[in-house]
């Protein structure tokens, strides 16, 4: 557990320091809030650290890099934004949480792409607007869109005013003080979060989360009927089969392997076998033993796309189906179409050795691993695990961190070892590991 919020901005711009942003978002600026007074900084507050950071952190889905994330409590807010070089800020406090698979007509929409198209409007202000009679009016801290730009041209009027002057809409998104808009005296329109976007966010309001956080696992059944804060972070964190994969196949070292590790998503390790010219073990491992059971059926039937439907159908474990995501589907098209990949299952299924083991690679049994890779030359492919939203639910960012880590250097007991996968804060790597033998 870290020891408060500097502590885990430390570890959080340590590990991304290299992360480059990118052009299309770089004025664009994502500015995750603490209170100014934590009572008890304990393991619910960092984990609705984490998960708020890591949702923000890059792309539509939060599953890339990219975004400029910074950080600082709620009385720093209004002097961070003034000395800001960006032109909009998506301003949210930690506890906010973000359904982050929304899709419509092949298009992704989430909280992070209705701050993009925030950033296109002109508005002035999105907010979560409090205008209860015979008070004052004010945006609540948990999130809010602010054009910077317009914002300083007024002189940067502090973001927790209240207004005892206004004008508001007449109807509310629910009870009598949330007006669809408000504008108060010398100040432009503000706008409030629409019904659609409210579905897909909620706020912890810092309630004592603890016993949920640390039960994870059980509550992975069931959350999703029983808390709305939950539901709306759990959108995608359950144990499924990955049908196809998301990512693009990059440069493959020239060298013989002896021995292949590879998640049962998709069909990796079909189109690594294939591209490497790999004729030894391949192990195909999984932390679910339905995903485990699931590819072995799959390969071993070297299933038809019309078959894969049918046993998703059919089974009672969650399948995952990219092939609606756009940017994914043109990601995976470099592996090739779904024959020649089927061509390539058969391949392997025929000429390869394979094992199929249940590992979490969090948390494996690095005894088991040691003697398997001991003295190999061994191509091991983590794909987005370390990064994975749902190792980002189960385990803490430093627990990540020092799993991947101690990976490495289990890894570097092999004669050699070409490794690739994410890291917990999602930038790919992609080498040669150093042996961890003394000489």
């Amino acid at each position: 557990m870290v020891e408060g919020f500097e502590h885990f901005i430390g570890m959080w711009k340590e590990q991304t320091k290299d992360i480059k942003i990118r052009k299309e978002y770089n004025h664009l600026l994502f500015l995750v809030v603490c209170p100014d007074k934590v009572k008890d900084w304990d393991f619910s507050i960092e984990k609705q650290c984490q998960t708020t950071t890591f949702m923000v952190s890059g792309g539509p889905t939060g599953a890339s890099t990219g975004h400029d994330v910074q950080f600082c409590y709620r009385k720093e807010v209004n002097k961070f934004l003034k000395n800001c070089k960006h032109t909009h800020a998506m301003v949210v406090s930690i506890g906010m949480v973000f359904d982050m698979v929304g899709h419509n007509q092949g298009q992704q929409i989430t909280p992070i792409t209705d701050f993009y198209n925030f950033a296109e409007s002109g508005e002035y202000i999105k907010g979560h607007i409090i205008a209860k009679k015979r008070q004052s009016a004010y945006l609540h801290h948990q999130h809010m869109n602010v054009n910077v730009d317009m914002w300083k041209t007024l002189g940067c009027p502090p973001l927790d005013e209240k207004w005892l002057k206004y004008e508001r809409s007449d109807n509310n998104f629910h009870d009598d003080y949330t007006p669809f808009w408000l504008t108060p005296r010398d100040r432009p329109k503000i706008i409030n979060f629409t019904i659609d976007e409210r579905r897909r966010k909620s706020f912890s309001y810092y309630r004592n989360y603890n016993d949920a956080w640390i039960d994870i696992e059980n509550i992975w059944n069931y959350v999703d009927k029983d808390d709305f804060y939950f539901s709306r972070f759990m959108t995608r964190i359950q144990e499924s089969f990955y049908m196809f994969n998301t990512e693009s196949v990059q440069r493959l070292p020239k060298k013989k392997f002896d021995l292949l590790f590879s998640p049962t998503a998709g069909y990796s390790a079909e189109v690594y076998v294939d591209r490497l010219d790999f004729n030894g073990e391949v192990i195909l491992y999984d932390y679910c033993q339905e995903n485990v059971d699931l590819k072995q059926m799959v390969v071993d039937m070297n299933m038809s796309k019309d078959e894969l439907y049918i046993l998703r159908e059919s089974s009672k474990h969650k399948f995952v189906d990219n092939t609606g995501n756009k940017p994914a589907t043109e990601r995976s098209s470099s592996m090739g179409t779904h024959e020649e990949l089927r061509e390539m299952q058969a391949r392997m299924r025929d000429k390869q050795e394979i094992e199929y083991w249940l590992m979490d690679i969090i948390e494996p049994d690095y005894t088991v691993l040691l003697n398997k890779i001991r003295g190999k030359n061994v191509f091991f492919d983590t794909s987005n695990i370390f990064s994975y939203h749902v190792s980002h639910a189960r385990y803490t960012l430093a627990q990540l961190i020092d799993s991947y880590e101690r990976l490495h250097e289990i890894l570097g007991y092999a004669n050699s070892c070409w490794f690739q996968g994410t890291k917990p804060t999602k930038q790919w790597e992609r080498k040669w590991l150093t042996s961890s033998v003394l000489e």
